[in-house]
Parts: C-alpha cells; sequence; structure tokens
C-alpha cells in the first residue's frame, strides 16, 4: 500500500484528494492548519509556515507528497504593501512548498524510494494584475518543481495548475464570486466551472502507471479558461 502525505488546509481540494486516493486503497495522511476529527484517514493538525515539520518525517515514511497548502489576500487587490500578508504569502505557499519537498526527497533518498511529488499551483502562476505576489509564489513552485525534477533522478515531481475551481477559498479571496461565474462560464470552452474533482482526478492520473514516464511538467487544469480568446 502506497503511502502519501497531503500537505494542505484539510478542506477544498486538498480534502477532495485525500478521499478519493484514501477510496483507492492510499494510505492517507493529510495535514492541516485547522483541528479535525471527521476524517475516514489520518490527520495531522500543523503549520508548515509555523512549525517544526520534520516530526512529520519521524512518524511515517512516505512515497507520496502533494502539497497544496496555500492561501490568498485580499489584501493585494489595494494599491497598498502589506508586509505581513506578503510574508505569509511566501512563507506557506512556496517556503512551505520548498521545506515540505525537501524533507521528502531527503525521505526518499535515505530509504532508497521512488518517490512521487505533485505540487499544486494556479495557472496565475504566469502573472495576475489583481494578485502578483499570489502569483509569484505559484511561479515559483512551477519552476521548483522542474527543477527538483531534473535534478532527483529518483524523484517524479510534476505541477498541477489549476484554473478556476470553486471552492471556499473562491469567496475568501472574492466575497461576491457568484457575481462574476457567469463571465467566467462564457470565457471557458468547457462551459462551466472547474471542481474538485477535476483535480482529484488529475492526481489520479498522475499517481497511475499510465503517467510514469511524465516528470517536471505542468498540467494546466482549466476547461481552456487561459486559451487564447482569438
Amino acid at each position: 500500500m502506497k503511502r502519501v502525505l497531503i500537505i494542505g488546509r484539510g478542506s477544498g481540494i486538498g480534502f477532495e484528494i485525500a478521499k478519493m486516493l484514501n477510496a483507492n486503497n492510499y494510505d492517507v495522511t493529510c495535514v492541516g492548519r485547522k483541528n479535525r476529527n471527521d476524517f475516514e484517514f489520518n490527520y495531522i493538525k500543523c503549520d508548515v509556515a509555523k512549525d517544526d515539520i520534520r516530526s512529520l518525517y519521524e512518524v511515517n515514511i512516505y512515497d507520496i507528497l502533494i502539497y497544496c497548502a496555500g492561501i490568498i489576500s485580499c489584501e493585494e487587490e489595494s494599491f497598498c504593501y502589506n508586509e505581513t500578508e506578503t510574508d505569509n504569502l511566501i512563507d506557506i505557499n512556496l517556503k512551505g512548498c520548498i521545506k515540505c519537498n525537501q524533507l521528502f526527497i531527503d525521505n526518499c533518498l535515505k530509504n532508497n524510494i521512488t518517490g512521487k511529488i505533485i505540487n499544486i499551483s494556479s495557472t496565475s502562476n504566469k502573472g495576475s494584475k489583481y494578485f502578483p505576489i499570489y502569483a509569484a509564489t505559484k511561479a515559483g513552485i512551477l519552476t521548483y518543481t522542474k527543477s527538483i525534477a531534473s535534478r532527483y533522478d529518483k524523484i517524479q515531481a510534476n505541477v498541477i495548475s489549476p484554473g478556476v475551481i470553486k471552492t471556499d477559498m473562491s469567496y475568501h479571496e472574492t466575497p461576491n464570486f457568484d457575481e462574476y461565474v457567469p463571465s467566467i462560464i462564457d470565457n471557458t470552452p468547457a462551459k462551466r466551472l472547474g471542481n474538485t474533482t477535476d483535480i482529484a482526478n488529475t492526481v489520479e492520473f498522475l499517481l497511475s502507471d499510465k503517467a510514469s514516464f511524465i516528470t517536471g511538467q505542468e498540467i494546466v487544469v482549466d476547461g481552456g479558461y487561459t486559451l487564447p480568446k482569438e
């Protein structure tokens, strides 16, 4: 049985991935910042930006790491620079990803494991008018993942970049999110919003033998939203 460590908030995309993998007989451990006791799989309360995450690897040896922890800051929509918010974005989105990845890689090398990493970025990693710092952290995830895929022969590392996925975070990012839905759908060739199952299904594919020759790649899951409009 493959052992998978999912770093996420215990909700949204991370929770959907955990449910899917648990249903497919993976040994799932999910990490989040909030207390949860209603999961069918292992759950550890941990803040990757503040806590000593080395303890996660002292408890178990993992074959797979999925990093989908992330925050977005509405402060970015203003024109006022907020150093605290900037630090939080970098600490959780990028530094947290690098720390968790590097510890996982060390774990794999130490135990002679051919590991798999999936890091969740965003289609905003190409740039964002409204969330430039968030976009920068997600671009960092993409280039970091490509780099480690090239550096470590026994690590298969890929990135999933979701487009507009309807989650609780959508409403945190944009409280009036529903007002934008018709326009988003109109500009999406698939003619619907993305959902957490779309991302979980992509994870399932990347972890399967069918994707064994794919590494260092970005899989965009956005229904075609970022395709050229003309």
